[in-house]
């Protein structure tokens, strides 16, 4: 069974400690040690003393941390490519600022979504009380009063009765059901496409994730290319990057047409995944037989890009959950007053 995936900031401090070392020109098999008496998480110590082992033995650092399991692919993937271009340093250098991006943008997450979660459970329990409480009462009051309840508000109690007797069964067996379901569908391969399709196509963060693929084939390719490859095979090797099977399906036939002498250019403007700067880009670099300092360039367009973008989605995160959740309870917060207010005024 897989090992749980270490958080991103024990991967960065990782991935710095292995850059030092190795721009130091220590050996994996000599730092390694040295970086794990230094860890104070014991699953990931444990972990790296089973990496150390496997690079004595003679398994690559790339094998090594394929074995010991509980990395991210993209982190392994990587680190082949710095094995394979004899850029590791600079593959870990990466990492490092990739994973420290990554647990700040967990961390604005959790701070965005805590304040409206926090309002939502206390309306809710408002709500609820008002309708389980407040208004059967005053539904009672005017009965005994002989007064006429008006036509909502049976509605609304009948409504109250039919929901005591089913609040505690839909949690209980809808939610399950609901994400068993989106489990299941996402485990099928057509699902994960589909699902992978939706990521890079939906408005409201498709253009983030490009920018992000974007950014690691760049990388990928940046590195490939720099270390002597020539284009085909640094693109094959880049693309393993992606992490997404419906990209990865259209790259694949990108692969194809380069193969076929189609320039990477076309061939990448016709997945309709990439910006338009990125395909210029890569035109140029093409013409100028200069591909490697383009995709470094590209890499750190989309780096910032990415980052830029990913900080704007966090901050507008709040604002757009507490928005959404004041309309929703607006309205049915009157839908609950006015029946009251019509109780009471039936009263009077």
């Amino acid at each position: 069974m897989k090992k749980k995936e270490f958080n991103a900031m024990d991967l960065s401090l990782l991935c710095h400690q292995m850059e030092q070392f190795i721009k130091s020109g220590v050996s994996p098999l000599e730092g390694i040690p040295v970086i794990s008496e230094e860890i104070s998480n014991n699953q990931l110590k444990a972990t790296m003393d089973l990496i150390s082992k496997k690079v004595v033995e003679g398994a690559s650092l790339y094998q090594a941390f394929s074995e010991a399991q509980g990395f991210p692919d993209y982190m392994l993937k990587m680190i082949r490519i710095g094995e394979l271009t004899g850029k590791l340093d600079t593959v870990m250098e990466n990492l490092s600022n990739f994973y420290e991006n990554e647990s700040e943008l967990i961390k604005e997450k959790k701070n965005a979504i805590t304040y409206p979660i926090i309002l939502l459970v206390l309306i809710t329990g408002i709500i609820g009380l008002m309708i389980f409480k407040v208004i059967p009462v005053f539904g009672e009051i005017l009965q005994s009063l002989g007064g006429q309840m008006p036509q909502e508000v049976q509605f609304i109690l009948l409504f109250t009765i039919a929901l005591k007797k089913i609040i505690i069964w839909v949690p209980a067996i809808l939610v399950p059901v609901v994400i068993a379901i989106i489990f299941l569908v996402k485990k099928t391969n057509k699902g994960k496409y589909l699902f992978d399709g939706y990521k890079v196509k939906n408005p409201f963060t498709g253009q983030l994730n490009r920018k992000i693929i974007s950014y690691r084939l760049g990388m990928g390719l940046a590195l490939t290319t720099e270390s002597g490859m020539n284009l085909i095979d640094s693109f094959n090797v880049a693309k393993e990057l992606i992490d997404n099977s419906y990209v990865a399906k259209k790259l694949d036939k990108v692969s194809e047409k380069i193969t076929e002498s189609e320039p990477l250019s076309d061939a990448i403007k016709g997945t309709d995944i990439f910006p338009e700067l990125f395909t210029r880009m890569i035109r140029t670099a093409e013409q100028h037989g200069k591909v490697s300092d383009t995709m470094e360039k590209l890499t750190r367009i989309y780096g910032k890009e990415a980052e830029v973008a990913i900080k704007k989605f966090s901050k507008t995160l709040e604002p757009a959950l507490v928005a959404i959740l004041s309309v929703v309870l607006g309205i049915v917060l009157l839908s609950i007053l006015l029946p009251l207010i019509g109780i009471m005024s039936s009263i009077g």
